[in-house]
């Protein structure tokens, strides 16, 4: 690992040296004085360095984020670890429309806070190993049955050795299972068998499949195959083996890593909704990480349609989780693109605190809490997020964000 360090004193530069030699000892780290060499230029060789740290003010009068988004047009340049002399949410924000993999002030630095945010950076800097678009067989694969005993069911769907059961919702179970053609190990969505004879359940499932393959998004599931035989409807999609995003929460994350989430949820939102998809149901445990911690939402909604413990269920409403509803679902009116959104300022609210914004007793109180509860404030340390946090959270469509390309530009540019 080479690590570059753009700093304009000697004596942090030293400091920052024996953190790592403390963290990583395994790095190399080069210093670079902006003082002494002023900003480096085009010619410079960032293909030398896997990361850079970068002194948000580098040298008297310059703006590391213009630096940064200047580096950032160099297809080679390395990803960046901002470093901010104190904190300050505002800037967190303007350190991720420059292109930054995360943001530290150095008051609260250490080795392990220091090696945690360069590993991150080297990691969402890396290209995903395969291409998921190329999995996708066309082909029917080979009708032969190569599926086992699961507890209590015999899931027998061919070209498949199911491995483990990993989840289930009211109309179907979700199987961890490899696939013979090129031992792929990847997600088996099969529908209950009790369910399988009645053609509008069936109907319903395969809808799913058919939604997803109408969006290509590297933030939306990738799906590969479906098919039906006499016992079972299933389609296949990938496999997350990361978790999903309820576990990360519960371990506690930064705000810049809650932004840069709320981004990639944005872009996949505008994905689904330009295919003409509403997803309806969108909540942490349907956004999921991928080894490259890049994350993904997928399950549109059908597999819970029927689970009566987890949904409301007044006429004319879309089933979906209380704690994450709409005020437009919690009154039974229609839930566009924008009450997606309204889903997404309440995962943020939960990624930056680890607690939802509205809580209740049961699911009307909740409902209640959705239309007609005051927006809460974040805590001061926090307190530079409120405006996304207004402007996702109102309780009128139209006073939120218009679209999730626009959440996304207001984020990202």
């Amino acid at each position: 690992m080479r690590i570059l360090l753009i700093d304009d004193s000697d004596f942090f530069r030293l400091r920052l040296r024996q953190m790592l030699r403390e963290a990583l000892p395994e790095a190399e780290v080069d210093s670079w004085d902006p003082v002494a060499y002023g900003k480096p230029g085009p010619s410079f060789d960032w293909r030398r360095y896997d990361v850079m740290l970068l002194d948000e003010a580098p040298a008297p009068q310059a703006d590391g984020f213009a630096w940064l988004r200047d580096f950032r047009e160099n297809p080679a340049a390395p990803p960046a670890v901002m470093l901010a002399d104190s904190g300050g949410e505002e800037n967190a924000v303007r350190a991720v429309k420059s292109g930054a993999a995360d943001y530290v002030p150095k008051d609260a630095l250490d080795a392990r806070r220091l090696a945690a945010a360069i590993r991150e950076a080297i990691l969402e800097g890396s290209q995903p190993r395969r291409d998921l678009a190329s999995l996708a067989i066309t082909q029917p694969l080979p009708v032969t049955s190569i599926g086992k005993p699961v507890g209590d069911d015999a899931v027998d769907i061919p070209g498949y050795a199911i491995l483990r059961e990993i989840g289930r919702g009211g109309m179907s179970k979700v199987y961890l299972a490899e696939r013979q053609a090129d031992r792929l190990q990847l997600v088996l969505k099969v529908l209950d068998p009790r369910l399988h004879a009645d053609p509008q359940f069936r109907e319903r499932f395969l809808r799913e499949y058919r939604i997803l393959s109408r969006i290509r998004d590297e933030n939306v599931v990738a799906i590969f195959d479906q098919g039906v035989t006499a016992r079972h409807a299933y389609f296949a999609m990938e496999y997350f083996p990361g978790g999903d995003l309820k576990q990360h929460i519960a371990k506690r994350m930064t705000s810049m890593a809650a932004l840069k989430i709320l981004a990639q949820i944005a872009k996949a939102l505008d994905a689904v909704h330009s295919a003409g998809v509403v997803h309806r149901d969108l909540k942490p445990q349907n956004i999921m990480y991928r080894e490259n911690h890049k994350v993904a939402i997928l399950d549109f909604g059908l597999a819970r349609e029927l689970d009566a413990t987890t949904t409301l269920t007044q006429r004319g409403m879309v089933f979906a989780t209380p704690l994450y509803m709409s005020p437009e679902q919690c009154l039974g009116q229609p839930h566009g693109p924008l009450g997606d959104l309204y889903s997404a300022g309440v995962i943020f609210w939960e990624m930056l605190t680890g607690e939802v914004p509205f809580s209740g007793d049961n699911a009307p109180a909740l409902a209640y809490q959705h239309v007609h509860g005051a927006i809460p404030r974040l805590p001061q340390r926090l307190a530079g997020y409120q405006p996304i946090v207004d402007r996702l959270l109102a309780k009128k469509p139209e006073e939120r964000f218009q679209s999730a390309r626009e959440l996304f530009a207001y984020i990202a540019h």
